[in-house]
């Protein structure tokens, strides 16, 4: 049976997936475009009596290396503490623990070609799979990826494979900045549930900001990725007291994982100027998000934003949700933006998600997202 023209038809992808410039022509090659936005992967393993002690970590570097490749990235640097093992890769990040794996992904990697790997290692320390959650901002450039992230259809179908029984949800306009999230729940409970999860992505980053990050060469983790996240004022964000390490690509774009005891940051940034992007993902434990995301937000000063929390309900976070209180993600936090949209779900039993989408007040550029821009006096109260 033939293809409908419509299913490969840039334009019609781009009407689905939006979040590209109204003028961007997806039929030219003039200049390369890189998928900014991240594919995200997170698979929790239960324990049993059967466990390796040592559960995940009990696996040497070689088994993530064949994970990592198996989605055509590879390991590029790698640090650890007593909880965390932190890997930046040649397309983000990978962090492993001892009972779960977030693999962190962009371009067009092909990440749902991880899983057999992932539950081939959870079996491997006797272990069982008892959550998994796929998610991604929708893309930029949906007809340069490869399958299986040809379309949400066979991003749907490739994780019915493995997980059957999850279900997939859309956090947010289809037209316009959206998430598609996929989860599979298999808790026993009552157990302790106390994990959080903030994650933004911005377009349109300030310039100043990132023509720091064009280089002539790779550079890793050192003195010279020192300076640049200190002119840049990444160091604003993660400062000294965490571990970290991080990579300047060349010809232009950089990552950095940070880790701090139990806890996790990580940035990707785009700096192309017609498809800047930039990424920021932390699982800190706070009962309000707002001091943390206002820093992210006067560093890289994008045009427009989305916000995704993903709350445990034990989580601190979740039990000033549940009080009725603001957790920091609220406009009257963000006075130099513009909320467009918001979005609150339960998807599983007292998990919350909050999606919300900001434009720069009365910014034109904001328009490449497909959204309305209001004027300010218009919104005043």
């Amino acid at each position: 049976m033939a293809t409908p023209e419509s299913s490969s038809d840039p334009i019609s992808l781009m009407a689905m997936w939006g979040s590209m410039k109204e003028n961007f022509d997806p039929v030219s090659r003039e200049r390369f475009s890189f998928e900014g936005p991240e594919k995200r992967l997170e698979i929790i393993m239960r324990e049993t009596d059967m466990t390796h002690p040592d559960a995940l970590r009990s696996l040497d570097d070689s088994v993530w290396e064949a994970v990592v490749g198996s989605l055509n990235a590879q390991i590029v640097s790698r640090i650890r503490n007593e909880h965390i093992q932190s890997y930046v890769l040649t397309e983000s990040s990978l962090f492993v623990m001892r009972n779960r794996i977030i693999l962190i992904t962009c371009g067009t990697t092909t990440l749902l070609n991880s899983v057999p790997l992932i539950l081939q290692a959870i079996s491997d320390v006797r272990g069982e799979c008892e959550w998994a959650s796929f998610m991604h901002k929708n893309y930029s450039f949906p007809w340069e990826q490869k399958g299986p992230h040809l379309s949400m259809a066979e991003e749907y179908k490739t994780l019915k494979l493995h997980f059957p029984k999850g279900k997939p949800f859309i956090f947010g306009p289809v037209d316009s900045d959206h998430y598609f999230f996929y989860c599979y729940d298999d808790v026993v409970r009552p157990c302790p549930e106390k994990d959080n999860q903030m994650s933004l992505t911005m377009y349109g980053l300030d310039k100043t900001f990132t023509s720091n990050f064009f280089s002539e060469e790779f550079v890793s983790c050192g003195p010279e990725t020192a300076k640049i996240r200190e002119a840049s004022h990444l160091n604003e964000i993660v400062t000294d007291a965490w571990e970290m390490h991080d990579l300047q690509f060349a010809p232009c774009g950089y990552s950095v994982n940070a880790i701090q005891g139990e806890e996790y940051s990580t940035m990707h940034i785009t700096p192309e100027d017609h498809c800047s992007f930039a990424s920021y993902e932390t699982n800190s434990k706070m009962a309000n998000l707002s001091v943390r995301m206002r820093t992210v937000l006067s560093v890289f000063k994008p045009q427009r934003f989305t916000v995704i929390v993903i709350l445990d309900p034990q989580s601190e976070v979740a039990r000033a949700y549940q009080d009725s209180e603001k957790i920091g993600v609220e406009p009257e936090y963000h006075p130099d933006y513009s909320l467009v949209n918001r979005t609150t779900n339960e998807f599983a039993p007292g998990y919350i998600s909050m999606k919300l989408n900001y434009v720069l007040w009365s910014d034109p550029l904001a328009a490449e997202g497909n959204v309305a821009v209001p004027q300010k006096e218009a919104q005043q109260t």
